[in-house]
């Protein structure tokens, strides 16, 4: 690669969380050469006067791990100035293959080879011409799938051993960590020792335990306190996967749900959180339903109604997509756990929207300076959540210009140093000579998501270029055919 290209007179936010300073950026070979006032330089000159420059932005949360071979384009992340996915979230990992839940996600993979280990997932991820880089996570779900399936018992030696096996193997390939669902089949089997044990797998690598946590509505406190017993015994650092507080019964829990991640960090733990800002979350119809968040609401997601339940994807009956459970129990004459039922005895599948936060503790995890910014968007067809196409620019939108939660060179930080700095993927990240040229450059004024929960597949506004591996992935507000994503391995 040989492209060499100024960017000048931009406003630049270096990743660091400090104020912006006015200056150029060199590029060249896929790197930045130089940061500063630069001149007398043979390169394609881009004038980026009055816009703002940042790293490209890391989504800490992301299940594209299949989605990258189905849409290589990526548009839904690039768009909003992703260049680099952690994915493998929730427990959902790629190996192996044969009980990875999320392969099942995409019936139609016609074409892409299985694989067999992570070489070979990460051989693949490299060959598939996707448009951004994809960090990934080794996910407990499949694993335990594998061994102990959904039996609530502790593995065996044996099983462990096998578990261990896979663990390490991902590690060695540069994973960045493990993740965990204990909220979901089959990590909810799973006790707090056995997750001990196996998080101890990647602390000589200097992994980091991410988990969707087995509470985040009546028992959210003790789940943080759970979350941190396991990083601090495995001798890791700990991630708290999308942090909110689920159920009008439970809000205002935040402010003892980061005092506890305050305590842990005063022992010296290494304890953060990643976070979507909207105040619905989404995720699968049987979850909820397995969560009882239609009867006793104490199954770990909060109480929901019918009326704040959208159907957000079924490929079943894709007539479902934009109804509520509401809807749904008008039609069958039935109460609300009964209509979902039904609908799950002819398509087990669905995906859902849920409205169950609240504001106040949305802006307060976000003002923490703990928390990093993660989609958890996932690219199902039908009404995906927004924040898979809106994320990023609405923190930068509306949290930092028009709401003031948090600056803009916070919210920068939030999304790009923290993030590779927590992920230990440190050759991205920061504004700063030799590190990879991912950069976005977008309008302070105008940038803004625009994807709603009845149009969610609308891009930004803002996004005028970005940069993956030295080159133009969108220009001028149009993505390009460059597709340079590849692994991003843990340093």
């Amino acid at each position: 690669m040989n492209k060499k290209y100024l960017l000048k007179n931009a406003t630049i936010y270096d990743g660091t969380g400090s104020n912006p300073f006015t200056g150029n950026v060199l590029i060249e070979n896929g790197k930045i050469a130089e940061v500063g006032q630069i001149n007398d330089v043979e390169a394609e000159i881009v004038d980026i006067k009055g816009k703002a420059l940042a790293p490209g932005f890391i989504d800490m949360h992301s299940h594209d791990d299949i989605a990258m071979f189905v849409y290589p384009d990526m548009d839904f992340k690039l768009m909003q100035g992703v260049t680099t996915n952690v994915n493998g979230n929730c427990g959902s990992g790629v190996i192996p293959y044969s009980d990875a839940d999320i392969v099942k996600w995409y019936p139609n993979l016609d074409g892409i080879p299985k694989w067999n280990s992570y070489g070979e997932y990460s051989e693949l991820v490299n060959k598939s011409k996707t448009s951004i880089h994809s960090a990934f996570l080794v996910g407990h779900g499949p694993i335990r799938k594998a061994t102990v399936g959904n039996e609530e018992r502790m593995p065996t030696d044996k099983e462990f051993d096998l578990m261990k096996g896979w663990i390490k193997e991902g590690m060695e390939e540069g994973a960045v960590g493990l993740s965990t669902g204990l909220i979901y089949e089959p990590g909810r089997y799973s006790n707090t020792e056995e997750i001990i044990e196996l998080s101890k797998a990647i602390s000589p690598y200097n992994g980091v335990y991410f988990s969707h946590m087995r509470n985040e509505a009546g028992h959210l406190i003790e789940s943080v306190e759970e979350t941190i017993k396991i990083g601090e015994e495995a001798g890791c650092s700990i991630e708290i996967s999308h942090h909110k507080v689920s159920g009008e019964e439970n809000w205002g829990k935040s402010v003892q749900s980061l005092e506890t991640i305050e305590e842990a960090r005063s022992r010296g733990l290494n304890v953060h959180s990643d976070q979507y800002p909207y105040n619905a979350g989404s995720t699968s119809l049987f979850a909820i339903v397995q969560n009882n968040a239609f009867t006793t609401g104490d199954g770990g997601m909060g109480s929901a109604t019918g009326d704040k339940v959208m159907i957000s994807s079924s490929s079943k009956d894709p007539s479902l997509e934009g109804k509520t459970i509401g809807d749904i129990c008008d039609e069958y004459d039935l109460p609300e756990q009964e209509a979902a039922q039904k609908l799950l005895s002819s398509d087990p599948d669905i995906f859902i929207v849920i409205e169950g936060m609240v504001e106040d503790d949305i802006a307060r995890i976000l003002s923490h300076p703990t928390t990093m910014i993660g989609s958890d968007g996932v690219p199902l067809p039908g009404k995906p959540h927004p924040r898979l196409y809106g994320c990023f620019p609405r923190v930068l939108g509306k949290y930092s210009r028009e709401d003031g939660v948090i600056s803009m060179e916070e919210a920068i930080y939030k999304m790009t140093g923290l993030s590779a700095t927590k992920s230990n993927l440190n050759d991205r990240g920061f504004i700063k000579k030799g590190l990879n040229a991912d950069i976005v450059i977008f309008d302070e004024s105008t940038i803004i998501d625009k994807a709603t929960y009845d149009n969610p597949r609308v891009y930004p506004e803002g996004i005028i270029h970005v940069f993956v591996d030295g080159d133009f992935a969108v220009k001028d507000g149009k993505q390009t055919d460059l597709r340079a994503g590849k692994v991003a391995k843990r340093s």
